[in-house]
């Protein structure tokens, strides 16, 4: 993976980097728990890694993390990126593999594990310039990318939508496609009225 300049603009500066020190992994842990916890009560799956698989994900020199910070230096956002689909804890490697061969045999299977902006920076483009920096790296590797998003992220955050957008301003034309989904049902009793 090619690792894009910084870019500096409305004051967010957007860095790719493989490695990270202890302390900005405290200060993205700190971040991922702040941003992750509310979709505890949204989603049916768990949205929040634990901090073992979070440090994996965030110290893994295989894994690129895209961060956003303020000119002072505060960390406000992480996007990782990884082409080793063994990096991700939670996919199926072989279900990337077996969709995508003729990339996958190129290590262009390109899986974005961790998306986030700190609340406080969601009208800068922070995000937007992450997606935009982890989108030139795909393309440059003639590559796909792959990510996973709860329902509420899709529907009430637009976050679909909005990498979509990017990816096209980008790319040129991008084609997102549904590649699985996972249903949570429950079965309750019916409503029992009692007689007065």
């Amino acid at each position: 993976m090619s690792v894009m300049p910084t870019t500096v603009l409305d004051r967010i500066v957007v860095t790719a980097e493989s490695t990270l020190d202890s302390d900005t992994a405290e200060a993205l842990w700190d971040l991922y728990q702040f941003v992750f916890a509310a979709l505890e009560r949204r989603a049916a799956a768990r949205q929040l890694l634990s901090r073992a698989d979070f440090t994996l994900e965030v110290l893994d020199p295989r894994v690129l993390k895209y961060l956003a910070r303020t000119v002072d230096g505060r960390v406000v956002g992480l996007c990782t990126l990884s082409n080793d689909l063994d990096t991700v804890p939670w996919i199926s490697p072989e279900f990337y593999r077996a969709r995508f061969p003729a990339y996958a045999a190129r290590g262009a299977v390109f899986y974005c594990g961790i998306a986030m902006v700190h609340p406080d920076a969601r009208r800068t483009p922070a995000f937007l310039f992450m997606v935009a920096a982890l989108a030139r790296d795909v393309a440059a590797a003639d590559g796909v990318l792959a990510a996973d998003m709860c329902r509420y992220n899709v529907d009430d955050v637009q976050l679909a939508t909005t990498v979509t957008v990017m990816m096209k301003r980008v790319w040129g034309s991008v084609r997102p496609v549904e590649l699985d989904r996972q249903l949570y049902l429950a079965w309750e009793p019916a409503q029992r009225t009692t007689a007065s």
